[in-house]
């Protein structure tokens, strides 16, 4: 059964298609702000929870790990090395395309990751404003995504 918190997942892989597709990081954010109940403290499946920040934190494992080895592979210095234990499969040129392809959804991540963690922690604290939980947080979190994407796509626009 997919949960709804599991759209912010799914949300969060499109943009890593976007070398391939330009635009489609786009589709993420509706899918990102219809799921707007995963902000509410009270819901079983929020963001939250214990078992969402684990499930964040071992995706951002793997897209790190991914990461600094798509990372070595596109060195100048490292690649050959990276193209040898990969037997071919991760040459310069797609370590490179790969490497900038998971800044995305690695950022989307680590946001998603860090404001889950402060909600946890206010929650823990006592606060009970619903309007941070369902309002403050889910706006905060998707301007620091928009600020990733915009920095990551400045990169590419001069």
């Amino acid at each position: 059964m997919l949960r709804r918190s599991d759209l912010l997942s799914f949300s969060a892989f499109l943009p890593f298609f976007s070398f391939i597709f330009q635009p489609i990081w786009v589709f993420g954010i509706p899918i990102m702000v219809t799921s707007i109940k995963t902000f509410d403290p009270t819901f079983k499946d929020s963001i939250y929870t214990p078992h969402f920040r684990k499930k964040t934190s071992l995706v951002l494992l793997v897209l790190s790990i991914l990461e600094g080895i798509t990372g070595f592979g596109a060195g100048p210095t490292t690649s050959n090395f990276i193209t040898e234990i990969t037997l071919g499969l991760l040459n310069r040129g797609l370590s490179l395309e790969l490497h900038l392809a998971l800044i995305t959804p690695l950022a989307l991540f680590f946001v998603l990751h860090t404001v889950s963690g402060f909600g946890s922690m206010l929650i823990s604290k006592g606060i009970k404003n619903q309007i941070v939980y369902k309002y403050v947080i889910p706006v905060t979190w998707l301007a620091m995504y928009l600020v990733a994407i915009y920095l990551d796509l400045s990169y590419f626009i001069p």
